[in-house]
Order: structure tokens, then sequence, then C-alpha cells
């Protein structure tokens, strides 16, 4: 199913890769990543990435850690995220500590929003870049990531 020899969702640029979990899938478990992770299927579990896509389809249940996390499907849990959009079409239910926060018109909060700390997810790449908060906003601000990676 997933292409092992393949730089399709690869950004070398970056050195992230893209894990992306489908429509049809249903995952339950823990997904700790430097890279990026895109749900349009149904989660329950922790996710610990640098930016996390929930789809117009995608359902998350638990804890996310992230600098980005982008909201267009539903979510409830626990969340520390650095820049926390939610779409129109996008729903949030539970504790989010935020540092940034857009919510587009029809986006629902149902739950408590407050200001957080960075994230342990941004902390982590400050460390692996020698460039400071400079390199990690032109890194968060490119959406082209190329790389796969399979679940086990």
């Amino acid at each position: 199913m997933f292409l092992k020899n393949t730089n399709m969702f690869y950004n070398k640029s970056k050195g992230n890769s893209l894990s992306i979990i489908t429509q049809g899938i249903d995952f339950t478990g823990e997904v700790n990543t430097e890279g990026d992770i895109h749900l349009d299927g149904n989660m329950k579990g922790i996710i610990k990435a640098n930016e996390v896509v929930i789809g117009l389809n995608g359902s998350f249940e638990g804890e996310i850690i992230s600098n980005i996390l982008i909201v267009s499907g539903k979510i409830k849990g626990k969340f520390n995220i650095k820049n926390l959009h939610i779409r129109k079409e996008g729903t949030l239910s539970g504790k989010a500590k935020y540092l940034k926060v857009t919510i587009e018109s029809g986006g629902k909060v149902l739950g408590e929003l407050g200001l957080g700390k960075i994230p342990k997810v941004v902390a982590s790449v400050t460390n692996k870049n020698t460039s400071s908060k400079t390199n990690i906003s032109n890194n968060n601000n490119n959406n082209n990531n190329n790389s796969s990676n399979s679940i086990k």
C-alpha cells in the first residue's frame, strides 16, 4: 500500500515527512514524529508531531501536542498547540492550550481555550535547528510536505 522507495512525500529542504491516515482507516495508538500528520480517518490516542491536519472526514479523540493544528473535521480531547486553526467546518471539543488561535466563522469550540506554554514539540525542533525561531516559522509555513511514513 505504501511505496517504500519513493520521494513522493518527502521535502528535502525541510527534512520532514508526511504521514497520512486515510478515510476508512480506524487507528488506535500513539504517533510520535518530527514530521506532519494528515488525518482523514478515525483515530483514538496520542499524536506528537510538527503539524497535524484533521481533514473534513477526519475524527480524533485523545491528545495532540504540535506546533500547528488545523481542524476541518472533529476532534475531542486535550490539545497543546503553538498555532491552532479551526476552519469553518471544524469542531474542537475539550481543552486546548495555544499561543495563537484562529477560528473561522462557523468553526465550533465546545470546551475551554486558554493561553499555554510552548509545546514540547516546538522545543525539540528548536534544539535541532541552529538558527532559532526564524527557521521554525519558515518550516511551518510550507505545506508542501513530500514524505511517507508507514504506520506499523
